[in-house]
């Protein structure tokens, strides 16, 4: 640090030193102050609970680092940290905008965007001699929305009543995380993932100075989230993993086209003025459009799809094989669905030959599924595919392939509680994310029956039991999984109104649930079929 430097450094320091007498002589506590690689963190206690919101982990990831890799941000200043930061740029698809807006951000009063918006949040119980287990939390919203600032993420419940430290992070979704871009290396395309890298790789740095174990990480995320989890447990091995264990609610990557396509970053590029050949000069050109005028499109009717690339260093073709060859991190996880996940991205589809031809180019027939789900109507087999395709088949995959591999412990599960105040459109049932106001303890407690307030403590002590110890069963009758349909080793959680520790456990088959991918879906899953 320079004399300068130095300098403004005692300085604050000083002015902080008088604002806290200050503070404590009218009779407040005094704010809790952890020194971390981003500065000394000044946040908040309440009824014993330090609270952390909006650390600075990355540096402003706009102007000339506008899809960059992301640049760690280190400080020695003293930070406020007591508000929730702004999210990422937000990216919602223009045919089905309004429910997920009205699901998943907050409407009544949503969280600001920006491009600079590379800020964790951190619950901790009060310090103790031994360090806690540290839960990390990755946000769903299929790679293109998503933030950690949304109240439905809150920490506090779960870090209160399960005595776990609590970690929750922004990364770059949509255009500006999955550019899918030729303008970029190949291996500098999945920016959000980098992004998620650099928080774990900062939890594992500063962790310790919040109460908790650096050794003792779980990594949990939803849908997206979810699969980044997997993608995480396949890019790493048992020596450089940041974590010891995962947590995959509806979600897990299968076998993936490796050859990317570029055509919807060219069509936004032409859209903005960047008119150039692609390369560095449409590049530069690109990083001078402003935030707006890039939401505004891909908000807007034209924009395409921005998802990840294979690019084999943060994400592979075919996880699955990687497992098998014994190339993952080899942890315990924890890995499902809910009963009704497809319902939420059926809405409004009621045409099934319409539905098959856009998603899968002939290649699926409507008699067949006709066969493969007799007696529903077109809606409820469209949900029942789209479950089956990317949640519930994946999860037996994953399972599948863990076990064979030698993995210690995996623990395996469907969700089915359905309750009225979350039947947020019809037919909902036990929908994708409806777990979450359970597992984080923020379920509308005006509208909440006593059944779903029981199974939100049940919840959050099913997740913080493999949170502790990821090699136990997290509850009662929740054995490790076996695939085949001779055991039963799958959970089926809160089914039948069980809502308790002692019985929200009914095990089941696998095959009771798994036969439509053994018979159809999995040859589209899992290369090796």
């Amino acid at each position: 640090m320079t004399s300068a430097g130095l300098r403004k450094h005692t300085i604050m320091r000083i002015r902080f030193a008088l604002a806290l007498v200050a503070y404590i002589s009218v009779g407040h506590a005094a704010p809790p102050l952890i020194n971390t690689t981003s500065g000394l963190l000044q946040g908040s206690e309440v009824d014993g609970l330090l609270t952390f919101k909006g650390i600075r982990f990355g540096q402003p990831a706009n102007g000339s680092l506008r899809w960059e890799p992301p640049v760690p941000f280190t400080s020695t200043a003293l930070q406020t940290t007591t508000s929730f930061p702004p999210a990422c740029v937000q990216m919602f698809p223009f045919n089905v905008a309004a429910l997920n807006i009205r699901l998943f951000n907050n409407p009544a009063n949503p969280p600001a965007e920006s491009e600079d918006c590379l800020f964790l949040n951190v619950w901790a119980p009060p310090p103790q001699a031994q360090k806690r287990p540290v839960l990390v939390w990755i946000y769903g919203g299929a790679l293109a929305f998503g933030t950690a600032s949304l109240p439905s993420y809150d920490g506090a419940s779960i870090a209160a009543n399960q005595s776990v430290v609590v970690v929750t992070f922004n990364y770059r979704t949509n255009i500006f995380g999955f550019p899918k871009s030729p303008d970029l290396p190949i291996a500098g395309n999945n920016l959000g993932f980098l992004d998620q890298e650099l928080a774990m790789r900062w939890v594992q740095l500063n962790i310790a100075q919040f109460g908790g174990d650096p050794s003792q990480v779980t990594i949990m995320g939803q849908s997206a989230g979810a699969l980044s989890v997997s993608l995480a447990l396949a890019r790493h091995t048992p020596a450089d993993a940041p974590f010891r264990a995962g947590i995959m609610l509806s979600g897990a990557q299968p076998s993936t086209n490796p050859n990317p396509s570029f055509t919807a970053f060219n069509n936004f590029a032409v859209a903005v003025g960047c008119k150039q050949a692609p390369g560095s000069a449409r590049l530069a050109c690109l990083k001078k459009v402003s935030t707006s005028v890039i939401r505004n499109y891909t908000n807007g009717p034209s924009s395409g799809a921005f998802t990840y690339i294979v690019d084999n260093v943060t994400a592979f073709a075919d996880p699955l094989q990687r497992i098998r060859s014994g190339l993952t991190a080899r942890v315990p996880f924890m890995v499902g669905h809910t009963q009704d996940d497809g319902t939420l991205f059926a809405v409004g589809q009621t045409n099934l030959a319409v539905y098959l031809a856009t998603t899968f180019g002939g290649l699926v027939t409507v008699s067949q599924m006709r066969a493969l789900y007799p007696g529903l109507n077109d809606n409820q087999v469209i949900a029942e595919i789209i479950n089956a395709f990317e949640f519930l088949c994946p999860a037996e995959l994953w399972s599948g392939a863990a076990v064979g591999a030698g993995t210690p412990s995996v623990f395996r599960y469907a969700y089915g509680p359905v309750f009225a105040d979350l039947q947020k459109y019809p037919n909902a049932g036990a929908w994708h994310s409806s777990e979450l106001p359970e597992i984080f303890g923020t379920f509308n407690r005006s509208t909440a029956t006593a059944p779903e307030a029981t199974l939100s403590a049940t919840m959050q002590t099913l997740v913080a039991n493999f949170v502790k110890n990821p090699t136990i069963a997290p509850a009662p009758n929740w054995a490790k999984y076996l695939p085949g349909n001779t055991t039963t080793t799958l959970a089926k959680l809160g089914y039948n109104g069980n809502v308790l520790t002692t019985n929200v456990v009914q095990p089941a088959e696998s095959h009771s649930l798994d036969g439509p991918c053994d018979s159809f879906w999995n040859a589209f899953l899992d290369v090796r079929v």
